[in-house]
């Protein structure tokens, strides 16, 4: 179920070297025939729609946070505000979306309340979905954690040595209230390897690096990419690493490896396909089991792709990932995750709080929050 099929196998082959190949054309040199060289851009799998979705908001919600008397303080005020009754909101499907914690909390509340023979008890009705951007920040300042190294020591080969030779500061590398800059670092530090890698293969001096570019033939240009492909990014070559014992090349191939799984979800979630999503959230669902800081996520991440991919009929499996992605501007390639839609609504609400004065009331706050859009 999470380990690839041959043809799935092939497609993360194909990303790989579309990735190599971007960085080739971009900084080293191009092919003399461009129409046959390997595209920058992979194929789609499922990309979801980029019409402009219809979002009705509703009221700011004044509840505890964090807590099972939030989430019930939550209910309340959603059946209030759409006009349904208890049992009309319990007695069909709610689909909700929310952070890890509040997905916690909730599994925890309806644990404490079951068995029982009320709807509004039991709360089976109601599915908390991981949010994309969530679980991307998330897993990627994980790893870029766990791949950033002691710069006390410059002996050691971590992520620090790669970003203070592209000129960031170290100590706003990992940021908490910043997570698209560090998502960024790490594809710059991703592509920096790979121009690194092109540079050993090609013999190129760093010197020489930015000047005109060279025009390979085809055949040439295409063999370059499947040799830097073979030699860093393929399992046998991190197996190799390993077993030669030469630690500093192991470190940094596996780098290679899980910062490419980081780079591709944010292409990807930018393209809009949900496809190349769930391929990255199984290989995630592998990888959470033996990181530390991911335990709530090795249990929930799997879950929620068994749901997405094999449980749930196939028209709710659809609806579902077709939910993680919106275009709010209507435009093919500007998609961003639902979750991270609404965490930029939320901070003109605390924008708007914290520049309006002591003054400012909770109620009226309340009914403005519909408008923000």
């Amino acid at each position: 179920m999470f380990l690839p099929t041959p043809a799935k196998e092939q497609f993360e082959i194909q990303v790989w070297k579309l990735q190599i190949a971007k960085v080739f054309c971009k900084q080293i040199a191009m092919s003399i025939d461009e129409t046959l060289t390997i595209p920058t851009l992979p194929p789609n799998v499922e990309l979801i729609s980029h019409l402009a979705p219809e979002i009705h908001m509703l009221k700011l919600m004044d509840a505890s946070d964090n807590s099972a008397k939030g989430i019930c303080q939550v209910f309340q005020s959603m059946i209030q505000q759409t006009g349904l009754t208890s049992k009309g909101f319990f007695g069909r499907f709610q689909l909700l979306g929310g952070d890890l914690a509040t997905i916690q909390n909730f599994h925890c509340l309806r644990n404490q309340c079951a068995p029982s023979a009320f709807p509004e008890y039991r709360m089976d009705n109601i599915y908390f979905q991981l949010g994309a951007s969530h679980t991307l920040w998330d897993i990627s300042s994980t790893l870029f954690t766990h791949h950033f190294g002691n710069p006390s020591n410059m002996l050691d080969c971590g992520a620090w040595q790669h970003l203070e030779a592209l000129g960031f500061s170290l100590h706003k590398a990992i940021q908490k209230k910043d997570f698209t800059l560090m998502v960024n670092q790490m594809e710059r530090v991703f592509e920096a390897l790979i121009c690194y890698c092109l540079m050993v293969k090609r013999d190129i001096h760093l010197a020489k690096l930015g000047s005109e570019k060279v025009q390979l033939p085809t055949e040439t240009w295409h063999s370059i990419i499947e040799e830097c492909y073979v030699d860093y990014c393929t399992p046998k070559a991190r197996w190799a690493a390993a077993a030669d014992k030469d630690t500093k090349l192991s470190n940094t191939l596996m780098l290679f490896h899980d910062f490419s799984t980081v780079v591709e979800a944010k292409r990807l979630m930018k393209a809009g396909d949900v496809g190349r999503l769930m391929l990255i959230w199984k290989k995630w669902s592998i990888m959470c089991q033996s990181l530390n800081g991911l335990n709530h996520y090795a249990t929930y991440l799997p879950r929620t792709v068994l749901l997405l991919d094999r449980i749930l009929p196939v028209s709710m499996r659809r609806y579902l990932r077709h939910n993680l992605l919106i275009s709010p501007s209507g435009r093919p390639g500007h998609f961003v995750a639902k979750d991270f839609w609404l965490e930029i609504q939320n901070y003109w609400l605390k924008f708007f709080f914290n520049k309006s004065g002591q003054g400012t009331q909770v109620e009226k706050l309340k009914n403005f929050a519909m408008f923000i859009l």
